[in-house]
């Protein structure tokens, strides 16, 4: 008795797209005519004159060729998505709605290639054609045989990845028996998503799949943004692989635990992701971590991530409900108002880039190739120059033989350079090996990052339907029951819609800021240490306040341990926040990070007496320095450029003050502690204090005056009490 259908071919890169690399194919190359006497052309195995066919680097092969492969029997697997728990007739179900999706998007494709052969600069699309975009591009990534290896077992043991006790829970708690079956559950639930414009599909969508991987497509869906490329010198080509849906490019560590042997993941974030539509068509998914020209214009903005693509010229799509007004996006009514709506458009550019740009994303395609079986291209002559540029190019763009998957990748790379000598090159190609980082307590890492996640299940799930459990959290131990957070989450231009992403988002910043603090200590110069923090918050404050605030909070509270429990909800970042009225739009981010940051700096060293004198041992005199100079100068900068109009001018005329009256020179401060730069930065800070109220009383409430003056003079720029110049004895 049969208990499975039928045998299929299951396409993991639809039909549709790999048409678009396609050709007809012509035996021989073409050279067979029908020349009197001529026997009968021989046809290659399942290929005959016209149809459909793409040239292929056969990575299998040893040693690797190139040739021509059908499309129907290419980047595709038999009964992939087969699902033999279900009667025979049923068990290609998974498959039918993927054909149907598909089906759908190639319209939305088919609408973009008509407007770029009709030599268009763009194409509007609405909401829901972006949204299943985003849907059918998360599942291009998602279905494709690199998760079909992960889920592809029978028994849950089997399943060995990172989230492993994850998801044996939830197996257990929803009655799966294979991890294959949640897989496929997994994307059945994608495929029936309704994506609502106000976002509240994520509630719902976690209910209905794995957890941990519906927040994989949450983040695919509104972390990044979307923007399509095309190469401006008509001879250069994007490639595909197997893997080209789920390839990105940013940091990314494996270690391997020195004890145990485990290798996984340390830092994994993905700044550029890729998604080709033909050879002259590439998508480009770009976090929003990185700046955009028209939202980031600021000089120390726009330095990013050190990305390699950093520079590559895209931007946002324009909308209907927006306009650019002097460079800036700004949107049409009134911002407190505006909700997203089904009926939005979305206007899509195409962006020509440079020949740099073009080998640069397909050396990324190429740099994964550990684990793919074939590369499609179209022109020979420009897949040999984009591979001979990849092989021979410095390290600096990948080819790390290390990690996992270190032999496969050395091998992948002989093969790939086997096929460059094939098409001509007599480069000398390179590539190194680095050892993969050895660390201790792999595993409790590991745990640690489930912990994680599962407080973040209770954030996002918990409370009677509620998205905001966290935020009520907090708000419980106001004295008066008084929502306080909420309306100051509210005043940065939050609101319910958002609230979930930028907890979400929060939690993610955090983690791998800890992430990249917690592996390179001992392995990293300090220095460079230093500097990547700095470059990790630098960029973190591009965005919007409101999620910076969030994330502040979680910085405060890990420095005072006060994770779990009753919490001090308000903070200095707070005070900040609550008068974002009167702070710089480009500023008040840095400015909240700043209040709060120190404010759980101070918390956290209860032993350092700021303004009182230095130690006298060697060992206490520079631990308290180096607290001193960091929290005091290093962190807030020159309160001349806080942001805060009028305490800027105020610092500005006290410095004048100042250096006409020498003060600075004066002071009973032994010298060699502070330069005359942070002497006088620090007097400027007492004068501005002393008239801060004058200043601003006009502005704002006398509460709110007074919560300010706290936050800023006592965290965000610590001040020394007003005589301290003449009172402080040195050491």
């Amino acid at each position: 008795m049969a208990t499975t259908a039928n045998a299929q071919y299951h396409h993991y890169v639809p039909r549709f797209l790999l048409k678009n690399f396609s050709h007809p194919y012509k035996p021989d190359g073409g050279r067979h005519g029908k020349r009197k006497g001529a026997g009968k052309p021989r046809y290659e195995k399942g290929m005959f004159p016209n149809d459909p066919v793409v040239r292929n680097l056969d990575l299998l092969a040893d040693p690797p060729v190139i040739n021509e492969k059908p499309v129907g029997r290419i980047l595709g697997q038999t009964n992939m998505y087969q699902d033999t728990s279900r009667p025979i007739e049923e068990q290609q179900h998974i498959e039918l709605m993927l054909a149907r999706l598909e089906s759908q998007a190639s319209m939305v494709f088919q609408k973009v290639i008509e407007h770029f052969e009709q030599k268009e600069p763009g194409f509007w699309v609405t909401r829901d054609e972006r949204n299943l975009l985003r849907k059918f591009l998360f599942l291009l990534k998602y279905r494709n045989d690199g998760s079909h290896r992960r889920f592809c077992h029978n028994t849950p043991e089997e399943y060995s990845e990172n989230d492993r006790e994850r998801l044996w829970e939830y197996m257990a708690k929803h009655g799966f028996e294979r991890p294959v079956d949640v897989w496929l559950q997994n994307i059945k639930a994608i495929i029936e998503l309704e994506m609502d414009p106000e976002g509240k599909w994520l509630r719902e969508l976690r209910k209905r799949m794995y957890p941990d991987d519906a927040m994989w497509f949450y983040t695919h869906a509104e972390s990044s943004y979307m923007a399509i490329c095309t190469p401006s010198n008509p001879d250069d080509e994007f490639i595909l692989t197997n893997r080209s849906y789920g390839i990105f490019e940013g940091p990314n560590q494996a270690v391997q635990d020195i004890e145990t042997g485990e290798v996984g993941d340390a830092i994994y974030m993905p700044l550029h992701e890729f998604a080709p539509i033909s050879p002259k068509l590439m998508i480009i998914l770009r976090s929003n971590l990185l700046p955009d020209p028209l939202e980031d214009a600021e000089e120390n903005v726009r330095k990013g991530f050190n990305s390699l693509l950093a520079d590559l010229p895209i931007r946002r799509a324009r909308n209907n409900y927006s306009r650019v007004v002097g460079g800036r996006i700004v949107r049409l009514g009134r911002d407190e108002n505006w909700r997203p709506k089904k009926d939005d458009r979305f206007y899509f550019t195409f962006f020509p880039i440079n020949s740099n740009h073009v080998h640069t994303i397909n050396a990324i395609l190429l740099d994964n190739c550990a684990h793919c079986s074939s590369v499609v291209f179209e022109s020979p002559e420009s897949f040999a120059r984009t591979l001979e540029w990849f092989l021979t190019a410095p390290c600096d763009i990948g080819k790390l033989i290390t990690g996992v998957d270190a032999e496969l990748r050395e091998v992948a790379l002989q093969k790939l350079e086997e096929a460059s000598r094939a098409l001509g090159s007599t480069k000398e190609t390179v590539w190194v090996k680095v050892p993969t980082p050895l660390v201790r307590d792999y595993n409790e890492f590991r745990l640690e990052r489930a912990a994680m996640l599962e407080k973040m299940d209770r954030i996002i799930d918990g409370g009677d339907g509620e998205l905001l459990d966290w935020v009520r959290r907090l708000d419980s131990q106001q004295s008066d029951g008084d929502p306080q957070l909420m309306r100051t989450y509210e005043l940065l231009g939050g609101s319910t819609e958002t609230m979930t992403e930028d907890i979400v988002q929060a939690e993610r910043m955090w983690t791998l800021r800890l992430k990249i603090d917690t592996w390179s200590k001992g392995k990293v110069d300090e220095a460079i240490r230093q500097r990547n923090r700095e470059l990790l918050i630098g960029a973190y404050l591009r965005l919007p306040p409101r999620r910076v605030w969030l994330f502040t909070k979680n910085v405060r509270f890990a420095m005072i341990n006060e994770y779990e429990g009753n919490v001090d909800a308000s903070g200095p970042e707070d005070a900040v926040a609550e008068c974002a009225k009167i702070v710089s739009p480009k500023s008040l981010a840095r400015l909240i990070y700043t209040a709060g940051y120190n404010g759980g700096e101070l918390r956290s060293r209860s032993w350092l007496d700021l303004w009182g004198p230095f130690p006298r041992d060697v060992h206490g005199f520079l631990k308290h320095g180096w607290s001193f100079r960091h929290i005091v100068f290093n962190t807030p900068g020159y309160i001349r450029d806080c942001g805060i109009d009028e305490v800027q001018q105020l610092a500005r005329q006290a410095q004048r003050e100042i250096l006409r009256a020498g003060r600075y020179m004066n002071m009973a401060l032994p010298f060699k502690l502070f330069n005359e730069g942070e002497r006088i930065e620090l007097l400027t800070r007492v004068t501005v204090r002393e008239r801060f109220a004058d200043s601003l009383g006009s502005r704002l409430k006398a509460q709110d005056l007074k919560e300010l003056k706290r936050s800023l003079f006592e965290s965000a720029y610590p001040t020394p009490p007003l005589d301290w110049e003449y009172k402080y004895v040195g050491i």
